[in-house]
């Protein structure tokens, strides 16, 4: 478990680092492009060719500075207590899901054994029934058998008539 937890930090930890370089160097790429674009606009502007054109490109690319700065802020803004408040409540209710999980197939085991013992005692009754019963045929049998030996030796007639 241990083992795993290390192992997903660690993913976790890869995954953010990963990202939060690939912002910062579209940052850093965006103000070098501002920069150079700012350093031609100077040498247009000395020599009096400065054009629209130049201005609309200046925009654009400080609008995607602007939006790397944004992403870049993204990873290293102060926690407010809303974000905490709701972070310590979702850890709660994973928590809280995990044992429901734990004791909801400890129950589910706890039904299967009780389902196997009773599923045994219920073979059980039915092998001693079944041998009740065999024992209650041959005593029948026998009952009948001894009837009949009986039946043959004595004479009925000339045992009732003396």
């Amino acid at each position: 478990m241990l083992q795993t937890q290390n192992t997903q930090s660690l993913r976790h930890f890869a995954r953010h680092l990963f990202l939060v370089s690939n912002v910062y160097a579209g940052r850093k790429k965006s103000k070098e492009d501002v920069g150079e674009h700012l350093h031609k606009m100077r040498k247009a502007i000395i020599r009096m060719s400065l054009s629209y054109n130049d201005i609309d490109r200046l925009k654009e690319k400080i609008e995607n500075l602007t939006d790397w700065e944004r992403k870049y802020a993204k990873f290293f803004k102060p926690a407010d207590s809303e974000t905490e408040e709701l972070e310590s409540q979702i850890a709660a209710l994973e928590k809280e899901l995990s044992n429901e999980k734990e004791e909801k197939l400890s129950i589910i085991s706890e039904n299967n054994e009780r389902m196997a013992q009773l599923t045994s005692s219920l073979e059980s009754v039915k092998n001693q029934a079944r041998h009740l019963h065999m024992e209650k045929a041959k005593r029948q049998h026998r009952l009948n058998a001894l009837e009949k030996k009986i039946n043959e030796k004595v004479d009925l007639h000339r045992y009732y008539r003396s």
